[in-house]
């Protein structure tokens, strides 16, 4: 006698499925800090994010608190939902976060599921 599956399963990998489509799919990250003779240093990190339609707005934030490594800046991606009508096909944003710093941050960590990206540094 065959088994049912329980649409509970379904349910629960459609909306893991919105939740990440909502959150945009980003890649392309990278952090680069530039250190200028007589100016600060300054920390760039820079990505981009894939939406199911327009209207979706992204940036980063810096963690707080941060994490317990100073040699590893915490950022969390922040995702606003388009409100209205909005074009219903996918949309590329791209997203920057720039911070003068004279810490010298080896890596950046993109939260809430993103990676840990290494930082290049130039003179």
């Amino acid at each position: 006698m065959p088994t049912k599956k329980s649409s509970k399963s379904k349910t629960s990998k459609a909306s893991k499925t919105k939740a990440a489509s909502s959150q945009g799919e980003c890649s392309g990250w990278k952090a680069v800090h530039h250190r200028f003779p007589l100016e600060p240093a300054v920390l760039r990190v820079i990505g981009k994010c894939l939406f199911p339609t327009h209207g979706y707005k992204v940036s980063l934030k810096m963690a707080v608190p941060q994490g317990i490594n100073p040699a590893i800046l915490l950022l969390n991606k922040i995702v606003t939902p388009p409100t209205g009508r909005v074009i219903q096909t996918p949309e590329v944003r791209n997203v920057v976060f720039t911070k003068k710093t004279k810490t010298k941050y080896q890596k950046v960590t993109i939260l809430p599921d993103g990676p840990t990206i290494p930082v290049q540094h130039t003179v």
